[in-house]
């Protein structure tokens, strides 16, 4: 075709093949600019496509859904800990003196009131001894004194003495009454402080540590520790975050250094305070360990089956959305799924769980039959 005839013939060919694009339209999205424009929209996130997602969420259909039931969740608590003593005791002389002797040593088991050491009773026995000669000196001048003023008071009955000098007899004669009482007194104190020169142990237990030798000056500072046997308790810390919370008598599994099988045992004290550095508090258990495997010090672990006490709403955890740092559930409400917190369902109340729940707005149809309130537990203890 010559230059000439394909210059008159190009407008027409144009024509014919914007014609041909127009008719493929439906499949191409169109040929004007207004469908363009629709295109990059939806590709954009434009309001256009805002709305078709809208629509496709509004359009959900049937999904899965459970009823809220009103259960006391029970939940394993996780803690951690030592095996401690139920007593330790630092023990050290009553009364001051030289240590004379130890009668036990590091890793001894002693029976309650054994001795455990001594301090030299010479310095007690002389005082006592001195005591007691002060009180015979002191009981023969009251009886004396008594016997003259029984005396005095005889001749004032016959005219022989004056009332005045049988008073000052009489007073004398209370006076060394007391002063025998006095002395008395002396001696329980010079007897006691010679028989606590012998220290004895308090309660059962084993000599865990040894602080002094035989010659050292007993004084105020411990000599022995003393650790209570067969009485030992798991001390464990909880974190404040747990679920539920732990309450005494609670059932406790501990995992202890030194023992295969776990010990079981129950809660015993739970402390009110959380400690602000490590946001724990701080629960007991008594540790019941026949073998004698178990020592103090050793670390322990802990599973503690908490129960709350109080039924409260329970849903599947798959029900809870968490999302722009708010956390809700959707409730069905005659077909349609209305976000509300999670504090406001009652047990009743037909959630969406699943996929569905994550996936679903405010506002979305929804079909489905609600499971019963067992099988919505059965999947996750878990309130909404």
């Amino acid at each position: 075709m010559s230059r000439q005839r394909w210059a008159r013939a190009r407008p027409r060919f144009g024509a014919a093949l914007s014609a041909a694009l127009c008719l493929a339209s439906p499949l191409l999205g169109g040929c004007s600019g207004e469908a363009d424009k629709s295109a990059s929209d939806v590709a954009a996130g434009g309001p256009l496509g805002e709305a078709a997602a809208r629509d496709r969420a509004r359009q959900a259909g049937s999904v899965e859904t459970a009823i809220v039931a009103s259960e006391s969740l029970t939940a394993t608590v996780a803690a951690s800990g030592t095996i401690e003593a139920k007593r330790l005791t630092e023990i050290g002389a009553d009364v001051p003196g030289t240590l004379a002797a130890v009668y036990v040593d590091v890793g001894q088991r002693v029976a309650a009131g054994a001795a455990l050491f001594r301090i030299d009773p010479g310095p007690y026995e002389m005082a006592l001894a001195e005591a007691r000669a002060g009180l015979a000196v002191a009981r023969a001048e009251s009886v004396n004194a008594a016997s003259e003023a029984q005396r005095m008071a005889t001749l004032v009955e016959q005219n022989a003495a004056s009332v005045q000098r049988a008073d000052q007899v009489r007073t004398l004669a209370e006076v060394a009454a007391a002063r025998a009482l006095q002395s008395e007194a002396r001696v329980a104190r010079a007897e006691r402080d010679l028989a606590r020169t012998t220290v004895r142990a308090p309660y059962a237990g084993s000599v865990v540590e040894r602080r002094a030798h035989e010659g050292a000056l007993a004084g105020a500072a411990p000599i022995l520790v003393l650790q209570e046997s067969g009485a030992l308790e798991a001390i464990l810390d909880v974190p404040e975050t747990t679920p539920i919370a732990v309450r005494a008598g609670q059932a406790v599994r501990i995992f202890a250094q030194g023992v295969a099988e776990p010990i079981v045992s129950e809660v015993n004290r739970v402390s009110e305070r959380i400690d602000p550095s490590t946001r724990t508090y701080e629960v007991r258990c008594l540790v019941a360990d026949a073998s004698g495997a178990v020592k103090a010090g050793s670390y322990a672990r802990a599973e503690i089956t908490a129960t709350r006490e109080t039924p409260r709403p329970v849903a599947p955890r798959s029900a809870v959305v968490t999302r722009d740092g708010r956390a809700y559930v959707l409730r069905v409400e005659s077909g349609v799924a209305r976000e509300v917190p999670g504090q406001g369902v009652a047990p009743g109340d037909v959630l969406v769980h699943g996929e569905a729940a994550q996936r679903l707005v405010d506002g979305a149809r929804v079909e489905g039959s609600a499971s019963s309130p067992s099988a919505a537990v059965a999947q996750s203890e878990a309130t909404p």
